[in-house]
């Protein structure tokens, strides 16, 4: 692998991110809609007697836990249309390596995952949520998530169309996230056997890792971070391995 050539791409890959300024906006404005949105659904809940809640720190951590989930859809679209471009089968037949290609890919969408969180957590002090230090600690506990996200990504993108791609990542992963994160509705009101399968995926211990970091119990951290870790590694693994079969299959 070369940092070279693997920075070339990923500054190529950033301009084509800038170049579609709706997407990127609407990935930077949806999470801070949702927060305002469920902070007023909040509000009006604390008032219910007996009512569950969650604090503002809480709920801003959470979303931008989940916010990442776009950038597989960013990730996924592009590398999509790459191939279908033509523009990848012309690289392919450069030195570059599998691993050049899926990290050129990855540093730009970390960036944008960066940008989400950071965005995030400063809309929530301009809604009456307490901001502080803690919550620079919550943008970096989300990379891991966000690099999940994008190797989901590269690899739907890898192995669809751009149109199966948008229905994937698009429509099915962002809702299953959102329901799995346990954002709007707790787990710990479903039944055993779906807390069971939610904590042992990465969305739930994705969202729990990011409250913990806003809220300072630095020791709840690492058993969450380390089972979106795994599952982040595992992703990318698989998404090299992919591309790098497409790309032996398309230079022989």
């Amino acid at each position: 692998m070369s940092w070279h050539r693997t920075w070339l791409f990923a500054r190529r890959t950033m301009k084509e991110i800038m170049r579609d300024p709706v997407n990127l906006f609407f990935g930077l404005a949806f999470p801070v809609l949702l927060l305002w949105a469920l902070s007023l659904i909040y509000k009006q809940v604390g008032q219910i007697p007996g009512a569950a809640t969650i604090s503002g720190d809480e709920l801003a951590a959470a979303i931008s836990a989940y916010a990442p989930v776009f950038v597989s859809l960013f990730s996924g679209m592009l590398i999509a249309k790459d191939r279908t471009s033509s523009f990848l089968t012309r690289l392919f037949a450069s030195p570059m390596t599998a691993a050049d290609f899926t990290l050129g890919y990855s540093l730009p969408m970390l960036v944008v995952a960066l940008a989400q969180s950071l965005v995030t957590f400063l809309f929530a002090g301009l809604f009456g949520h307490p901001i502080g230090v803690r919550m620079l600690l919550g943008a970096i506990v989300v990379l891991p998530t966000a690099l999940m996200y994008t190797a989901i990504g590269l690899l739907c993108g890898t192995l669809m169309s751009d149109k199966a791609v948008g229905g994937v990542c698009g429509a099915m992963l962002t809702t299953i996230a959102f329901i799995l994160a346990g954002v709007t509705v707790p787990i710990q009101i479903m039944g055993p056997t779906f807390q069971d399968i939610a904590k042992a995926l990465p969305f739930y211990n994705a969202a729990q890792s990011a409250v913990a970091a806003v809220g300072g119990d630095y020791g709840r951290i690492w058993p969450h971070v380390w089972i979106v870790t795994a599952y982040a590694v595992g992703f990318w693994l698989a998404a090299v391995i992919v591309f790098g079969l497409r790309k032996r299959n398309v230079n022989r």
